[in-house]
């Protein structure tokens, strides 16, 4: 007997952070992080300041992580499995630290102010220093601060680069104005140091603003999830915290409230917005049946709803889930740049050494020590740090309240360059629902409705609900029935008033003997549809057609792709005729009719072979072979869980257009990242090499310390407004 190999169960926490800045702080946490035993994966997400890990209970904790965490220099603010809760402590300790930032930055100009004010009044030098000293010590006490906690953890990080550059100056200008007669002719250049401090401060304001902008999109979702539910129970109204509600509870909602939780309609009819979720801003009209989702809002009507999802498992906190860990989801591009960021500060620090040597070597101590501050200043890994993470937190943040839902960063690329989208067609091209296309009795419609409700009223066929669905909008009561018979795969048999009604196909009415006018004969033949053949007491009546509708914004999404250059193709399990009418009804040249789930993945497999890079688009159970093998899979949401889980993106609203909506935005994000990165790299390798004085020789030109450290600020700030544009940028 083989003994089962017990499966290690992972658990997921999100950790939001204090003290990470730059991309060295996420390379360091992730290196020290990973190597825990247990840990089977970490991924910090820079603009948020928060960690995603997967864990094994086994091996590790939330004190034994956390500890790790203090051990590298940081702090962990919460240790959470709730996306919300993680969430919320990351925004708060954001405004905090943007808040930090403009007190010190204010304090750093107001005491740059007063040293710039001796090239006018001279004041005494020990006033000047204790004036700079304020602001080395003050102002920019929380770059210190860091520094030391890189020093403890042995390391070095943006705190260190920014900490070091402004103690250099200070501390040089102490030992000229305690020595003046080492000090030759320099004089201590007070100004630079409080100008240093003050520039970073404003950068870093100015970016901690911008950040808590590009968590907007999410955090909308986390502000307006409501707090309150009103409960029917012990046959009374309860109103208790949205915490209290439990699967199975009656849950009554009244015109203009939100629904607290996921749940289906028991009772009552009224039209919600479900514009959070789906980006769609037509109401959904809900009925008895109806499913309900958390955070939407009711119209009109009011509704009794028994709740299903609660807490963790809405939908709306499973979007937040998937999108900010979508977020941290770091792409080929992001690794690369993780590893040229990791040796980028010691690099850094090499370039200021040596060129502080050289000056001192062919000048003096004071420009030696200018020049290493200089370099320091400048130099801006966070810019290289920011500029994938806060392109694809912005762009995927547009993308969610478009109701797109893009899994990881790696879509990007292969979504910007598809040649090929393949559409299902049952739930995909149409809506997935069968009705009642077209009536065709031989004398009176009513009439006709009639015998065809009665004889499917107690059936269980899909072409039964279509059929009760036109008799219920047409107020056309069914007859009472005495006799009901099924026969499987060809019709139903009834007995009414009337006599025995007959409904079913072409095919068993043949069988039967039953005579049918020729002209219908041949209509029902040619056409795509399914068709519904009635008799009563062996006469027929009429037949009616029963198609899928073709989703009415389908024909322009084809028009729209085909001007893009990608080709449209559609495959189905259905019928040649039916897939090839809807293939002509939208445009589409391209299709395959009768084909298998594994043959559709095998369709994909053969566009891939030819070089083309292929876009699934499908909805069931049967798609998701084609989802998971495609370059790139798009699910409706109305789909299935398995299709959903296989595909890359989730088209939440369930609009075709959203097809070419989620390309576009795929296009824009990567346009952004490339931009992103060719300034930061651009920025760094021309200005460090400016700061350590290559232009001097020739052109006299050298940037001072103040300068520096202003460039460095609006660097970083440069690549997180250019991202920022992504929450504008007309698609």
């Amino acid at each position: 007997m083989t003994q089962a190999i017990p499966v290690k169960k992972f658990k997921r926490a999100v950790i939001p952070l204090e003290g990470v800045h730059c991309a060295s702080c996420v390379t360091r946490l992730e290196n020290g992080l990973n190597s825990l035993p247990g840990v089977a994966g970490v991924s910090v997400n820079l603009p948020s300041r928060t960690a995603f890990l997967s864990y094994d209970p086994a091996f590790a904790d939330a004190k034994i992580i956390s500890g790790r965490i203090e051990e590298l220099g940081y702090k962990a603010l919460a240790f959470s499995e709730s996306a919300g809760a993680a969430e919320n402590t990351a925004l708060r300790e954001l405004e905090r630290e943007k808040n930090m930032f403009l007190r010190r930055f204010l304090l750093g100009l107001l005491l740059t102010c007063f040293l710039l004010l001796d090239l006018v009044f001279g004041f005494s030098p020990y006033t000047m220093l204790a004036v700079a000293g304020l602001a080395w010590g003050f102002a920019g006490w929380h770059f210190h601060a860091g520094f030391l906690r890189a020093l403890k953890a042995r390391t070095a990080d943006m705190n260190s680069l920014v900490s070091l550059s402004t103690s250099v100056t200070y501390f040089y200008g102490v030992f000229v104005t305690l020595f003046p007669g080492d000090g030759g002719h320099y004089h201590a250049q007070w100004h630079e140091v409080g100008m240093l401090v003050t520039f970073i401060n404003l950068g870093r304001w100015l970016e901690a603003r911008s950040k808590n902008k590009a968590g907007e999109a999410v955090a909308r979702l986390f502000k307006i999830t409501p707090k309150f539910a009103r409960r029917f129970k012990d046959g009374r109204e309860q109103t208790v915290p949205v915490a209290e509600i439990v699967p199975g509870d009656l849950v009554l909602l009244r015109p203009g409230e939100q629904v607290p939780v996921d749940g289906r309609v028991a009772g009552g009819a009224s039209a919600l917005d479900e514009s959070l979720l789906t980006g769609e801003a037509v109401p959904v009209e809900k009925e008895a049946g109806a499913r309900v989702y958390a955070g939407t809002i009711n119209k009109t009507g009011a509704l009794e709803f028994t709740a299903e999802g609660v807490g963790e498992d809405t939908v709306l906190m499973k979007i937040i889930k998937a999108v900010e860990e979508s977020q941290a989801e770091k792409s080929a591009v992001q690794h690369m740049v993780d590893r040229i960021s990791a040796w980028f500060v010691p690099l850094v620090f090499l370039i200021a050494t040596v060129a502080a040597g050289l000056w001192f070597h062919h000048y003096d101590l004071a420009r030696a020590a200018g020049i290493f501050a200089a370099v320091l200043a400048v130099a801006c890994p966070c810019a290289m740090g920011l500029a994938v993470p806060m392109a694809v937190a912005v762009g995927f943040g547009r993308a969610a309240s478009a109701g797109i839902l893009i899994r990881n960063a790696d879509v990007l690329e292969r979504a910007s360059g598809v040649d090929v989208v393949i559409f299902d067609k049952t739930g995909t091209i149409t809506e997935g629902r069968l009705h009642l296309a077209g009536l065709h009795p031989e004398k009176g419609e009513k009439d006709f409705l009639q015998l065809l409700a009665s004889a499917e009223e107690k059936s269980e066929h899909p072409f039964a609900e279509a059929v009760r669905l036109r008799a219920k909008k047409a107020k056309v009561k069914p007859l009472p029935l005495t006799a009901f018979e099924a026969v499987p795969g060809k019709g139903v048999r009834a007995r009414a008033a009337k006599g025995e009604i007959l409904v079913g196909s072409l095919k068993w009415f043949d069988e039967l003997g039953l005579a049918l006018p020729p002209a219908a004969r041949g209509e029902i033949k040619a056409s795509p549809d399914s068709m519904l053949l009635v008799a009563l007491d062996g006469r027929f009546k009429g037949y009616a057609g029963l198609a899928d509708a073709l989703r009415p914004e389908a024909a322009g999404l084809i028009r729209e792709l085909e001007e893009m250059g990608i080709e449209p193709v559609m495959a189905s399990g259905d019928r040649q005729a039916v897939v090839a009418h809807a293939a002509a009804a939208i445009g589409i040249k391209t299709f395959h009719a009768e084909v298998f789930p594994e043959e559709k993945r095998r369709l994909v497999m053969r566009y891939k072979a030819l070089g083309k890079r292929t876009a699934m688009v499908g909805d069931g159970f049967n798609d998701a072979p084609a989802l998971s093998e495609a370059d790139l899979g798009m699910a409706m949401r109305s789909g299935t869980d398995v299709a959903v889980q296989s595909s890359d993106i989730t088209l939440m609203n369930n609009d075709l257009r959203s097809v070419i909506t989620a390309v576009k935005i795929s296009k824009a994000i990567k346009k952004v990242i490339n931009q992103n990165l060719a300034w930061a790299f651009a920025y760094n390798i021309v200005l460090i090499p400016m700061a350590a004085g290559v232009l001097y020789p020739h052109w006299g030109v050298v940037i001072p310390p103040s300068a520096a450290g202003a460039a460095m600020a609006l660097s970083s700030v440069s690549v997180v407004m250019n991202s920022l544009r992504l929450k504008r940028t007309e698609i």
